[in-house]
């Protein structure tokens, strides 16, 4: 189900809408989500950025949420052709398998040991990691706009 987002311009003659443009990098998208993850409107936990996975994949951001539920964020600064769901579906078969020693790893590979994910887990929810982490997984698709057919498959798959 995507969820449509619209900048406006308050003028004299009442709002405007902003036209909306494709990034001039996925890179800088990224930047910004993994400093404000709450940008995608969901309080986020990182755990890593640019996260290989077993089968040669890169999740652009893996992330938990306040209820220990893993997060696949796969970016695109454009439009998303309908392979970029099957992306994300084969990076989501991969993290369902992640114990909580898993994910601790990747947050330690990934934030060069600074605190481990329980610390931070802490620091970000107030509250300590839950006993039950990656019991279920959401996936993220943020793009400047989402192709008629990869809209079907998502509604489809969200009502499934």
């Amino acid at each position: 189900m995507a969820v449509e987002m619209a900048i406006w311009r308050m003028t004299d003659a009442g709002p405007r809408r902003l036209k909306s443009v494709a990034l001039d990098s996925e890179q800088r998208l990224e930047d910004m989500l993994a400093e404000d993850p709450g940008m995608c409107g969901i309080d986020l936990l990182v755990i890593g950025r640019q996260v290989r996975t077993r089968y040669g994949g890169y999740i652009d951001l893996l992330a938990l949420d306040a209820d220990g539920r893993a997060h696949v964020l796969e970016l695109k600064r454009d439009r998303t052709p309908r392979d970029v769901i099957a992306q994300t579906l084969d990076y989501g078969s991969w993290v369902q398998d992640l114990g909580v020693e898993d994910l601790e790893q990747i947050y330690l590979d990934h934030h060069d040991g600074e605190t481990d994910l329980g610390e931070a887990f802490a620091e970000r929810f107030d509250s300590p990691l839950p006993n039950v982490v990656n019991a279920d997984q959401q996936f993220t698709i943020i793009a400047s706009e989402l192709d008629p057919t990869s809209d079907r498959i998502v509604e489809f798959l969200a009502e499934s």
